[in-house]
C-alpha cells in the first residue's frame, strides 16, 4: 500500500509544483512577456479555470473507465503540459498551456484522493489519504526552492522562468511509469460488476481475515445501487443532494481562506512590501516549508482528533490570521511618492518580515487543521455510485471560486492595498466558522460503506 501512495501521489506532487511556481516564474515573465497586472492575474488563474474542466472530466472517466487509467493520461498531460508552458512566446500561448496544464491538475485533485481511499485500509485511510496533501505542498516547497536557487545562483540567466516551468515534466513521467503497474481500485471493479477482480485486488492488499468482511459491505452498497442511477438524477434525492450541499460548503470554507493568494503571490505581495526581487522569491522559500511541517503535524494529529474540530479550529485560525495580515498592512505600511512613482513603503525596518511571519501563521492553521481534513473528507462522503462525478463536481466548484479569486486578487491588491484586501478575506471567514460549526457532520472512525449508510439512513 506504502508503494501505491507513493506513485499515485506523484500526481499531488504536479499539482503542488505546478500551481506554486508561477509565484516566481511571474516575476521574469512578466519582463519578457510584457505582463500588466491584469494578465498577470488571467495567466495564473487560467490554471483554475483549467482545473475546473478537468476535475469534471477527472470524475466523469474515472466513473466511466477507472480510476488508475485515468491517472495515466493525467500524467501524460502533465508532462505535455510542462514542456509547452516552458515553449511559450506569448500571452495567449501562456494562456493556452496553462489551461492545459490546470486539466491535468483539476483531474488529478479529484482522482488521486478517490484512489487512496478506497484501496487504503480503514484503519489507516486518514493517513494514507492525507500523504497527498503532504505531496501538494511539498511540490509547492520544492517549486519555491529551484525557483530561489535558479533566482539566486543565476540571477542574469536569460528566460530562467522557462526552466522553472519545465521541471514538472520530470514526476509527471514518473506518475505515467509508476501507474502502469498499480491495481485498479476494487471499488470501481464492483461498480462495474467485476467482484472477481475487487476480491484479487483486495487479497493483494489485505490480511486474509479481513478480505471478506470488506467484499461484504461492498456488495451491499453496490446492490443498494445497482439500479446506478445519472449523476443528475441522484441529486434529486434528499440525502444525496444533502451531501453536495456539504461538499460545497467545505469548497468554500477553504477557498475564501484566500490560501492560493500566499501560495501564487507570495513573492508580489512580498515585493510589494519593499523587498527585491530574489529576497522575495527566497523568503517565500519559507512559505513552502511551513506547509510541509504543518501538513505533517496534521497528518500525526488526524488519526487522532475529530475531523470536525480539525475543520473549524484551523478556519478560525486562519480569520484571525488574515485580521493581523489586514491589521500589519495597515500599521506598519505607508504610501510613498518617489518621482512621481507611488509605493508601499515600511514605516520601520523589518516590517516586510513581519507580513512574511503573519502569511507563516496563516499557513500552519491552514495546513495543519484544513487541508488535510478537507481533502480527507472529500474522499469520503460521497456515495460510491456517483463519487467520481460527486467529488468531481465539488473540485469543479473549487477551482471556478479560485479563478475568480486569483484574477482579482493583484487587482484588488493594486488598488486597495494589502489592508482591505486582507481584511475582506477574514471576515468572510468569519461567516464561515459560522456555517461550520452548524452544519459540518463528522465521519471519523467508519468505513466508506458505513459512513454511506450513515446519511443515506
Amino acid at each position: 500500500m506504502k508503494k501505491i501512495t507513493i506513485i499515485s501521489t506523484l500526481g499531488g506532487l504536479c499539482f503542488g509544483y505546478d500551481t506554486g511556481v508561477i509565484s516566481g516564474a511571474l516575476l521574469f515573465m512578466s519582463k519578457d512577456l510584457g505582463l500588466t497586472p491584469t494578465s498577470e492575474g488571467i495567466i495564473t488563474s487560467s490554471l483554475m479555470f483549467g482545473a475546473a474542466i478537468g476535475s469534471l472530466l477527472g470524475g466523469v472517466f474515472s466513473d466511466r473507465y477507472g480510476r488508475k487509467r485515468n491517472m495515466i493520461w493525467v500524467a501524460v498531460i502533465f508532462v505535455l503540459g510542462a514542456l509547452f508552458t516552458a515553449l511559450a512566446w506569448d500571452v495567449e500561448s501562456m494562456l493556452i498551456a496553462r489551461f492545459i496544464l490546470g486539466i491535468a491538475v483539476g483531474s488529478a485533485s479529484v482522482t488521486v484522493p478517490m484512489y487512496i481511499s478506497e484501496l487504503a485500509p480503514q484503519q489507516h485511510r486518514e493517513r494514507l489519504v492525507t500523504v497527498n496533501e503532504l505531496m501538494i505542498v511539498s511540490g509547492q516547497f520544492l517549486a519555491y526552492a529551484i525557483n530561489a536557487g535558479i533566482v539566486n545562483a543565476y540571477p542574469e540567466l536569460s528566460h530562467n522562468w522557462r526552466i522553472m516551468l519545465a521541471i514538472p515534466a520530470i514526476p509527471g513521467a514518473l506518475l505515467w511509469l509508476g501507474m502502469l503497474f498499480m491495481p485498479e481500485s476494487p471499488r470501481f471493479y464492483f461498480h462495474k460488476g467485476h467482484g472477481d477482480k475487487a476480491r484479487e485486488v483486495l487479497e493483494s492488499l489485505r490480511e486474509p481475515g479481513q478480505v471478506e468482511k470488506e467484499l461484504r459491505e461492498i456488495k451491499r452498497i453496490a446492490e443498494t445501487d445497482a439500479q446506478r442511477e445519472p449523476f443528475f438524477t441522484a441529486i434529486r434525492r434528499k440525502w444525496v443532494f444533502q451531501l453536495m450541499l456539504v461538499g460545497f460548503m467545505m469548497v468554500v470554507a477553504t477557498r475564501v481562506t484566500g490560501v492560493n493568494t500566499i501560495m501564487y503571490y507570495a513573492p508580489t505581495v512580498l515585493k510589494s512590501t519593499g523587498l527585491g526581487d530574489a529576497a522575495a522569491v527566497t523568503a517565500a522559500v519559507a512559505n513552502g516549508f511551513i506547509s510541509i511541517v504543518a501538513t505533517l503535524v496534521g497528518i500525526m494529529i488526524i488519526a487522532k482528533t475529530s475531523r470536525r474540530k480539525m475543520f473549524i479550529i484551523g478556519q478560525a485560525g486562519v480569520a484571525l490570521s488574515l485580521a493581523l495580515l489586514a491589521f500589519a498592512f495597515h500599521q506598519f505600511f505607508h504610501i510613498q511618492e518617489v518621482n512621481g512613482v507611488s509605493s508601499l513603503t515600511g514605516n520601520f525596518e523589518g516590517a516586510s518580515y513581519i507580513v512574511l511571519a503573519l502569511m507563516l501563521l496563516f499557513l500552519v492553521f491552514m495546513q495543519t487543521f484544513i487541508g488535510p481534513v478537507f481533502w480527507l473528507m472529500m474522499s469520503e462522503i460521497f456515495p460510491l455510485r456517483i463519487r467520481g462525478m460527486g467529488i468531481g463536481f465539488s473540485i469543479f466548484m473549487m477551482w471556478i471560486i479560485d479563478f475568480f479569486i486569483q484574477a482579482a486578487f493583484p487587482l484588488m491588491l493594486s488598488t486597495y492595498g494589502g489592508g482591505t484586501t486582507f481584511g475582506i478575506f477574514s471576515l468572510c471567514n468569519v461567516v464561515i466558522v459560522i456555517l461550520l460549526f452548524k452544519y459540518l457532520p463528522e465521519t471519523k472512525g467508519l468505513s466508506l460503506e458505513e459512513i454511506e449508510k450513515k446519511f443515506r439512513f
